[in-house]
């Protein structure tokens, strides 16, 4: 209790064995990641989803895959639905390493861009926005990877 006469005052020392401030860092103990990679993640998750509903849509069998005329552009589904189900575990790790900071999610963000640019430039018969959106989209995770800085890499 306080008594008459005393206010309650708060330390401006720092106490011993007391938590630091939270927004005091040193300047060692941080790294910044560039934008372009977080921006490299985000659209490897948009792509991981767009293989993932593929390749759930190819197990299904559903006819998405038919062209104006009538024609099957594929006739192995579930092989396409196995090769979607691997590119978006790939991006779907890749995208997480690589916001993590680690180099191994970098190569293979890169393998995952190419492949799967490579890919969906088979859909662009069957459906012609949707595969070119999904190149783009790869190229633009090329394009963040090759043009971020690899300091983030070396400070991690």
């Amino acid at each position: 209790m306080l008594e008459k006469g005393q206010s309650m005052a708060q330390h401006s020392e720092p106490v011993s064995g007391g938590m630091s401030d939270p927004m005091e860092r040193s300047a060692a103990a941080t790294t910044h990641r560039p934008g372009m990679l977080t921006f490299a993640a985000v659209i490897m998750f948009m792509v991981a989803g767009l293989e993932a509903i593929t390749a759930i849509l190819a197990f299904a069998g559903t006819g998405w895959w038919v062209t104006d005329a009538g024609n099957l552009v594929y006739a192995n589904l579930v092989g396409l639905g196995i090769i979607d189900a691997i590119i978006a575990l790939i991006a779907l790790y890749a995208g997480i390493d690589l916001l993590r900071g680690g180099g191994f999610g970098r190569a293979m963000a890169y393998v995952f861009a190419v492949v799967a640019a490579v890919r969906w430039l088979f859909v662009i018969p069957a459906g012609p926005v949707l595969g070119v959106v999904v190149v783009v989209l790869c190229v633009m995770v090329i394009y963040a990877l090759a043009t971020s800085s690899d300091d983030y890499l070396h400070s991690a």
